[in-house]
């Protein structure tokens, strides 16, 4: 199926961000918040710290890392113009295989290789990573409250696609922010540590956010793998 050309710049997911901060998070964790991986924008309230929240929600996406599942959500980009995008986002793991997929656009982990791919007219085209090493998301979450760059306080409890869910603020402490959490973001995870909810709101204004629209759990190697195939 032929998609859109330009959807991979205009939809491109959070998590495809991570690869150049996870990857400045190898070589050098504190240094990365003095570094060019690192966006200066103005400074954004800080939530009132609470380091119990904190390490509740990396243990949970730490968790969620180590399971297998498939989520499909229902992903919406807001521009600061007011304008919406929407697009469909499939979300799968297995140990040793992650793949996300939304629109015209992929990324994959195997093992400890990463790729990107995109569509370009009829065909796909994958690259892999050229910044080597990276860290899963729980790491970097938890390496970024660590050093202060982050603070995490707790959020109401939701209930998505029929589940209940732990929600929580992740906000900036300063005036530096990595691009996959942005300015601020609100987790909510379910029980096992499957998103279930994710929105990130970006310096420039524009706010993504996912919300599950179903999960699968289990024997999903081969949905994961079909989806990578497929793409």
């Amino acid at each position: 199926m032929v998609r859109h050309p330009n959807a991979p710049r205009r939809l491109r997911a959070g998590a495809i961000d991570r690869r150049t901060a996870a990857g400045a998070f190898v070589v050098a964790a504190v240094a990365l918040f003095a570094t060019a991986a690192v966006v200066r924008e103005p400074q954004a309230p800080a939530p009132p710290p609470d380091a119990r929240a904190a390490r509740e929600l990396v243990v949970l996406m730490r968790t969620g890392a180590r399971r297998s599942w498939l989520v499909t959500y229902d992903f919406t980009r807001t521009l600061a113009s007011g304008h919406s995008l929407h697009e469909t986002m499939r979300e799968g793991r297995t140990p040793g295989l992650h793949a996300l997929l939304s629109g015209s656009s992929m990324t994959f982990e195997r093992g400890t290789h990463q790729y990107e791919c995109n569509l370009i007219g009829p065909r796909s085209e994958c690259t892999q990573s050229a910044t080597g090493s990276f860290l899963p998301a729980w790491a970097v979450l938890r390496v970024a409250v660590h050093v202060g760059a982050y603070g995490v306080s707790r959020e109401p409890p939701e209930t998505i696609a029929g589940e209940p869910a732990s929600c929580f603020r992740v906000a900036t402490t300063g005036s530096r922010y990595l691009p996959d959490l942005g300015t601020e973001s609100e987790m909510c995870l379910a029980r096992d540590g499957v998103s279930l909810r994710q929105r990130i709101v970006r310096s420039s204004g524009d706010v993504d956010e996912r919300v599950a629209r179903s999960v699968r759990r289990g024997s999903v190697t081969g949905a994961v793998r079909a989806l990578i195939r497929g793409f």
